[in-house]
């Protein structure tokens, strides 16, 4: 054969192979979209899941907590009723903070795409809010506090130390996990965690 009909070959059966990968892939059958949106599903119901079971985990902590400070405070009997109005206030902070959690987590799409004003707007009215719910407990501790005694007091500080430590381990353990929230990795280490406090 001679070289230019060879040459001539060649390129005709590279040109036939390229071709033959250009051709475009067939369309999967439309229950691939459907077995995606189905895992989607039941990634959002697990995490959903997660969430309701760290809530009531909390809410448990948190019931613990209270009581056990209340117990330790050995309160007066005019000292109650100042008691149950903090202790009111503060469950109900801690079933709104599960609501902001899930509005924040709404809106962080959008927060992702906002410009500096947008931020610095969200930023300032966040603080306000926070600004307002620590003077609302102010308001609410102060009676108690002026009835209490020296005892009653380190009691109570000690108390809100311990909590706010625990707040703040769980918080960065939380964010460590951040990235397992398609599991229930971070679900399981919570619960080892409890049953080795108790």
């Amino acid at each position: 054969m001679k070289p230019i009909a060879l040459i001539a070959a060649s390129s005709i059966a590279m040109l036939a192979g390229g071709l033959a990968l250009a051709q475009p892939q067939p369309v999967p059958p439309a229950g691939g979209a459907q077995q995606t949106q189905e895992r989607t599903e039941s990634r959002e119901q697990r995490r959903e899941g997660m969430r309701e079971r760290r809530a009531e985990r909390a809410k448990a902590r948190l019931d613990e907590r209270l009581g056990k400070l209340r117990a330790d405070l050995k309160l007066k009997p005019e000292q109650t009723a100042l008691f149950d109005k903090v202790e009111a206030l503060i469950k109900q902070r801690s079933s709104q903070r599960m609501e902001q959690w899930a509005t924040m987590r709404e809106q962080r799409e959008t927060m992702r795409h906002a410009d500096m004003m947008e931020r610095l707007d969200a930023m300032a009215s966040r603080a306000n809010e926070r600004a307002t719910r620590a003077k609302e407990l102010a308001d609410a501790v102060r009676p108690l506090w002026a009835t209490l005694a020296d005892e009653q007091k380190t009691v109570l500080r000690r108390s809100v130390r311990e909590a706010m430590a625990e707040g703040r381990e769980r918080f960065r353990e939380m964010r460590g996990w951040h990235h397992d929230g398609d599991d229930d990795r971070g679900d399981r280490r919570w619960e080892r965690r409890d049953r080795n406090r108790d």
